[in-house]
C-alpha cells in the first residue's frame, strides 16, 4: 500500500514586469502630506503577505537609495506576476511610498497599471 503525502502545490507565478506608477507633481505633494499621518505596523505587512504579495527591500545603487518591491505572487490575482516598486532615500520613506502607490493610487487593484517602468529623474519613484 502506497501512502503519498501530497503537499499543496501552488502554481508558480511567472514574473511579467514592473507597473508604471509614477507620481504626478500633485500626487508627490499629497504624499508629502499623507506620509507623516501614517503609522505602518508589522501587521500591515502581514496583511499584504496573507493576501498573496511578496514584499522585499534593499539598497539600490542605481537610484542611490532604498528600493521596495511588492510582487503579486498569488496566481488568483488578475495581475499576478507584476511588481509594484518604490524607491526613496530611506527604507521608511520607500515603505510609505509603496503603501501610497498600492492603497491610494492603485486602490489595491493593479489591473490598469501594467506597463514597463522608466526612470524619469525624480528624487523618489
Amino acid at each position: 500500500m502506497s501512502t503519498s503525502n501530497k503537499k499543496n502545490k501552488q502554481t508558480k507565478v511567472e514574473w511579467k514586469g514592473y507597473l508604471r506608477v509614477n507620481l504626478t507633481p500633485e500626487q508627490e505633494a499629497h504624499f508629502d502630506e499623507w506620509l507623516p499621518l501614517q503609522t505602518i505596523q508589522v501587521s500591515d505587512l502581514g496583511i499584504l503577505c496573507n493576501n498573496g504579495y511578496k514584499l522585499s527591500f534593499g539598497w539600490d545603487n542605481f537610484h542611490n537609495g532604498v528600493v521596495g518591491a511588492l510582487y503579486a505572487n498569488d496566481p488568483k490575482l488578475s495581475y499576478a506576476g507584476w511588481t509594484l516598486s518604490a524607491w526613496a532615500e530611506s527604507a521608511e520613506e520607500a515603505l510609505g511610498l509603496l503603501f501610497y502607490k498600492h492603497y491610494v493610487i492603485c486602490e489595491e487593484d493593479w489591473e490598469h497599471f501594467k506597463d514597463e517602468v522608466e526612470r524619469i529623474g525624480r528624487k523618489r519613484g
